[in-house]
């Protein structure tokens, strides 16, 4: 949807939500640190565009078309490689 996130610094999450560029990571079971990156969203225009351009941009990496164009890849490689050795032969 290409909006911000504010995400508790928990398990894989810090993997996705990069601090300062597509969302913000607080500290968990800290309402206060919520609340101010909340206001900082909702006072700061600039900054939620900037983070919603780049949400946007992240999730087109995730879209179906490239999902199928990774496994192209993995699947062409694998069976090329099972080609060149021999291996996949009855």
């Amino acid at each position: 949807m290409g909006l911000p996130v504010i995400a508790s610094r928990v398990g894989g999450l810090p993997w996705i939500i990069k601090d300062g560029e597509n969302g913000f990571l607080v500290e968990p079971r800290n309402p206060r640190d919520i609340a101010e990156k909340i206001t900082l969203l909702l006072t700061n225009d600039n900054l939620r565009l900037f983070m919603s351009k780049r949400n946007i941009e992240e999730a087109r990496k995730y879209s179906w078309e490239k999902i199928v164009e990774k496994l192209e890849k993995v699947y062409m490689h694998i069976t090329s490689r099972n080609h060149n050795s021999g291996e996949g032969k009855i």
